[in-house]
This record gives structure tokens, sequence and C-alpha cells, in this order.
């Protein structure tokens, strides 16, 4: 994360757009080359052990190749070298009082306040390694969405949640600190939306989130009513959300990854019921 303000170029767009005060800036997780490197590095190392161990540069046909050889590894190494330093060097994400910018890829530029933005958020966990990583695919009010996070699964999300209109969809960077970044996300938008969905509750409208709704009366799953009373615990487990009711686990069609705002709902379910999500 780099907090310091004299870094972030878009002032004029952030004034525009009411986003406020800005926050903290983020920019894309580097790629890793030092694999590639090693690899193509010992690949030489042993060629040139070779050439040299056996005298056949002695030879002048042999000397050449083995010029020719040098200066091509050469080039690979500074191709890989540039193309870590310029791979979305020039993408940020930038956080704001009242939402965010994504710079990036190229000149792309994409606004989200936090009042109208729709996130879905996807989670993946690599076993092997134990790493935890997210992907927020953001949707603004006229439509407009860009993915930013693991790209794994990026496409998926945007088929299933923009159903299968990518017009005006983007494949956004892989921003470092996911785990700083994503909630924050979460915060926000829960922040600038939860009141607005509990008033629209207690004034007897119906909020949707999907094929999961809210009223003042009860709670819809995939169209079956359940009245909050009935409601005795809430969870997600393996990416699903479940109800529990007289004892028994209703689980909804949907995973949660579809769920527009899902943290915005279970900020309301809590509002309404007092059950703690587990």
């Amino acid at each position: 994360m780099h907090s310091n303000a004299e870094q972030f170029p878009h002032g004029d767009l952030a004034a525009q757009a009411g986003l406020g005060r800005w926050q903290a800036q983020y920019r894309p997780r580097k790629a890793p080359i030092a694999l590639s490197m090693g690899i193509a590095g010992a690949i030489y190392v042993a060629l040139a052990a070779c050439f040299i161990g056996s005298d056949l540069l002695a030879n002048g046909f042999l000397l050449i190749l083995f010029l020719v050889i040098t200066a091509f590894f050469a080039l690979g190494f500074a191709n890989l070298a540039y193309t870590k330093h310029k791979s979305g060097a020039g993408d940020t994400l930038d956080f704001f009082e009242h939402g965010l910018i994504v710079k990036g890829p190229k000149t792309l530029v994409s606004i989200f306040t936090w009042d109208d933005a729709r996130a879905y958020q996807r989670l993946f966990h690599y076993p092997q390694t134990g790493l935890v990583t997210y992907n927020y695919l953001l949707v603004g009010p006229e439509g407009n969405a860009i993915s930013i996070g693991d790209p794994k699964g990026a496409a998926m999300s945007a088929a299933v949640n923009l159903e299968a209109n990518l017009d005006r969809f983007t494949l956004g960077a892989a921003f470092d600190a996911p785990q700083e970044w994503g909630p924050i996300v979460q915060e926000q938008i829960t922040r600038a939306q939860l009141p607005k969905v509990l008033a629209e509750i207690d004034a007897g409208r119906r909020v949707e989130f999907g094929g999961l709704a809210l009223d003042a009366r009860s709670l819809q799953v995939d169209g079956r009513a359940v009245p909050w009373g009935d409601l005795q615990g809430v969870s997600v487990n393996d990416g699903v959300v479940a109800f529990k009711i007289a004892g028994r686990f209703l689980k909804a069609r949907q995973s949660v990854y579809t769920i527009p705002n899902f943290f915005v709902f279970k900020a309301a379910v809590h509002s309404r019921t007092g059950l703690a999500w587990s």
C-alpha cells in the first residue's frame, strides 16, 4: 500500500465524481520471474561449461555459435526484466472517502462510488501453500464492470453475474495485498448502503440480493419465505449460504460469488435478527 497522496494522479476526476479525500493506493502484484531467470541461467552455465571444458571454442564456427547463444540468452534476460518492469506498471487502485478509482489496463479509468456500486466477491484457497486470495467484480450503475484481484475464475464470475453480457467488462490487475483492500471494499459499501436497505425494509418494500430477498416480515430464499422469527442460524460453508430453520438447514441455490453485495446482505440479516454468521 502507498499512503503518499503526492503519488495520486487523478485528483480532478475524483473531485468531479465527489469521491472526497484520498486515502490509499495499491499497485499490481509483482510478477515472479526469478524462477524463469534461474532456469535460463542454469542452462546457459551448463552450455558454457560444455563449450569451454571441451575446448570447442578453438573452432571458429563453434566460437561464433557460442557467441550467438550468449546473445540469445542476454536478449532473453533483458526481455524478462523489461516485461517485469512494464507489466501493469501504470495500473493503480486508489481509495477515497466515497469510492475508488481503478487505473488500467492501459489508459482505462474506472470510477465507482460506495453508494451505488455492486461488488461480487470470490475467495480462492491454495492448499499447497495455504495462500488465500480474492477476486472482486465491481459493477457500476450503468453496467460498466471490472474484475480486480486474483484473475482465477474472473471470466466465469463475469459471465455469470453479467448474464454473459461482457461488452462492458474489463479484466483488471491483480493488485497487491487483497487481504487489505478487499475488506475496505466490503466495509465501505456496507457503511454506505446498509442504512438504505434497512430503511427500504422498514418502509414495507422488498430488497433483492440475487435469489435472496428481504422484507419487513421475512427472508426469501429462492422464492421460499422464511419468517424472521423462524430463522435460527445463518452460515456460509464452501461458498454456499445456509439458513437454519426448525433444526434443519436450507441452502441457497446461488453461490456467494453470484450474490451482489453479499456483505450488505449479511449485515442486514444480522440487524434484523441479531444472529451471528458462522
